[in-house]
């Protein structure tokens, strides 16, 4: 039971990969509060995990990580039920437009960063909190995508945002890896979730099929499942030395600069 004793919370549970974080950490032994804007997302997800783990400690709480006061109440939540948060999975993001820089509505943009930084900030800074007041290791791990490492057609407002919780993450690790709180970014390359159908299949369904076998090496979209496994070694103790580190799961698309490849 990789996290058994663990503590903690995942936002964005209702979908896509925090859906998947949710089955994976209940199986590993984990107690956890799911977070979500949606009330009938979190109910689905609760029920897949209970039908998979039965025993499993779970809670559903609904929040808008755009608004620090919903968050600051959530995670207050969590820490009053379970007695503790020693991990969070911090993955609640949106993706907007698809348009060059100058033709992104501006409001498209603030709200992007609302969510997918200013979000990932505020639960942080409440994470934070309340892991100081526990004498256990604890994990924090933010959900970037290879969008925070390289640049991208079209993605400026995601793109931008997910550089920036990179840099969110390194700056926990420097002001906090002596009070025994881990700081990693997991950068997910193209993963087969709700999100990216409707930004990208929902409006071309032709190039959601060429992106499906031409972004990486493996010529295939990741699975949700990929991305939960290394987030449940990055909560665990199994990664104690780990931290600061922004790492591509991705098929190896970073590494093939695949966003101007065309393997057909």
């Amino acid at each position: 039971m990789l996290l058994n004793g663990k503590a903690g919370i995942i936002t964005g549970a209702g979908t896509g990969i925090g859906r998947a974080c949710a089955i994976r950490f209940a199986k590993s032994g984990a107690k956890t509060a799911l977070i979500d804007i949606s009330e009938q997302n979190l109910a689905e997800t609760k029920a897949l995990v209970l039908e998979q783990t039965p025993e499993a400690e779970v809670i559903c709480i609904t929040a808008d990580v755009s608004v620090e006061k919903s968050v600051a109440a959530a995670i207050d939540e969590a820490a009053k039920t379970f007695g503790k948060i020693n991990y969070a999975m911090n993955n609640a993001g949106v993706m907007m437009t698809r348009a060059p820089v100058a033709e992104v509505p501006s409001e498209d943009w603030e709200h992007v960063m609302r969510v997918n930084l200013f979000g990932a900030f505020y639960c942080a800074k409440h994470e934070i909190r309340h892991m100081l007041k526990t004498k256990e290791p604890c994990s924090i791990v933010f959900t970037s995508s290879v969008g925070g490492l390289i640049g991208t057609p079209e993605a400026s407002d995601y793109v931008c945002s997910k550089h920036a919780v990179i840099g969110l993450a390194k700056c926990i690790m420097a002001d906090y890896s002596e009070y025994g709180i881990r700081s990693n970014a997991i950068c997910p390359g193209q993963i087969e979730t709700p999100m990216w159908e409707t930004v990208i299949g929902e409006s071309d369904p032709e190039i959601y099929a060429k992106i499906s076998r031409t972004q990486n090496p493996m010529r295939r979209l990741g699975r949700p499942e990929e991305i939960a496994s290394v987030a449940a070694f990055l909560v665990s103790d199994e990664s104690s030395h780990i931290t600061g580190v922004a790492l591509p799961v991705d098929g190896g698309h970073v590494a093939t600069n695949a966003t101007y490849f065309n393997w057909e």
